[in-house]
């Protein structure tokens, strides 16, 4: 199942919502995130990066920044590992930092 973020668009923040696909390794620990209460949000930046975040009780749990394109998935499963290890929720693989 993709991953399901909210997006803010300029110029005044309105809301929709993107799904980006990924393994099912990364999808399924971003399925765990959000059970624990993590909500996943990005946005395109006018220094063309996109920021992605996983907001958590009223903070950012985990941050990532990159160039808008061929990085962004790469990005987005460093993000899920980020916060998964933040909340404690095991990740079998790949870079976690």
């Amino acid at each position: 199942m993709p991953i399901e973020f909210t997006q803010y668009l300029r110029p005044d923040g309105r809301r929709t919502m993107v799904d980006i696909d990924r393994s099912p390794e990364i999808e399924a620990l971003a399925d765990k995130i959000v059970a624990a209460g993590g909500r996943f949000e990005c946005e395109h930046l006018t220094t063309d990066h996109a920021s992605f975040t996983v907001a958590y009780l009223g903070d950012d749990l985990a941050i990532e920044v990159c160039k808008n394109g061929p990085e962004v998935p790469a990005a987005v499963d460093r993000l899920v590992r980020k916060a998964a290890k933040k909340l404690n929720i095991p990740v079998t693989t790949g870079e976690t930092e």
